[in-house]
């Protein structure tokens, strides 16, 4: 753990993300949004960087050090479709954003990663830390209210009150959207473990899809809020061979319910797009 605490703290130092990472994959979804505005959208580069998560974590074992890994991050990128759809669904957030009247702004380069997998870890001091940089970074842009999109950066930023004095607002784009789409089909749902049962989000997204015309095929054992069980995704930075045995598992059990599968995570997508067999598709991707 300590050699992962070091690795993680010079990173961010260095980089300001876990590991070396082309800013041009963060950045490159969106040249249209203003960079100053109170209301910014906050991505912390999860959606388009997680694809390549798992390949970089193969190295890492290996690699023994940031110069080790400064190289890989210009080698190992996402493919052409897997940025596409990243930053599609991205793009269908902001244009759902903007439906419902929200004068809406991006940080580009500037924009700093939330710190979550500090949190997740369990380096408090160190999420402390980098807490205080991100919300010395938010004041510098004026920004008084953050929108993310993904569960892992919102349960860090809401957590930053019981560490740091924070004064910005924190919201999640799916307690603002409605569905655009009417779509009439059925899938099944893997819930975010922090949505579900962390912060209070489950029935929002919920009702959101039953308004979209879609049919949810589940189970209690499988897809309830108590019962239903991680992907497996979190935890492949410290035992890889066990975050392969859950996704399988997991994916297996939902495989049972559809062949369709809806998630509302990129690390969950990730993590068990290998072992579904069937369509995955993020609720963004399907009803925004």
């Amino acid at each position: 753990m300590e050699g992962v605490r070091s690795l993680l703290v010079e990173s961010l130092k260095k980089y300001g993300m876990p590991f070396p990472v082309d800013s041009n994959v963060c950045t490159g979804w969106t040249r249209d949004l203003p960079k100053r505005r109170e209301t910014i959208i906050f991505t912390s580069c999860m959606y388009q960087i997680e694809p390549i998560v798992p390949r970089l974590t193969k190295f890492s074992s290996v690699a023994g050090s940031l110069k080790g890994l400064s190289p890989l991050a210009k080698l190992i990128k996402p493919s052409k479709t897997e940025l596409e759809r990243a930053y599609n669904i991205l793009n269908n957030i902001v244009s759902a954003l903007k439906r419902k009247g929200i004068d809406l702004g991006y940080l580009y380069e500037d924009e700093p990663y939330s710190g979550a997998i500090l949190l997740e870890l369990g380096l408090l001091e160190e999420f402390a830390n980098h807490a205080k940089a991100v919300y010395n970074k938010l004041k510098e842009y004026g920004v008084k209210r953050v929108i993310t999109v993904d569960p892992h950066t919102h349960n860090a930023l809401t957590r930053y009150k019981e560490f740091i004095s924070f004064d910005v607002d924190v919201m999640n784009y799916l307690e603002v959207v409605s569905s655009n789409k009417k779509v009439e089909d059925e899938y099944t749902i893997h819930d975010s473990c922090l949505y579900s049962r962390f912060l209070n989000l489950r029935e929002r997204y919920r009702s959101i899809i039953n308004d979209s015309g879609i049919k949810l095929k589940e189970d209690l054992l499988i897809t309830g809020k108590e019962t239903s069980s991680c992907c497996g995704g979190p935890i492949a930075g410290v035992n890889r061979d066990l975050s392969e045995e859950i996704a399988k598992r997991r994916a297996s059990d939902l495989n049972s319910l559809s062949s369709k599968l809806l998630v509302l995570c990129p690390i969950c997508y990730v993590t068990l797009s290998p072992y579904f067999k069937g369509e995955i598709k993020d609720l963004a991707e399907v009803i925004l």
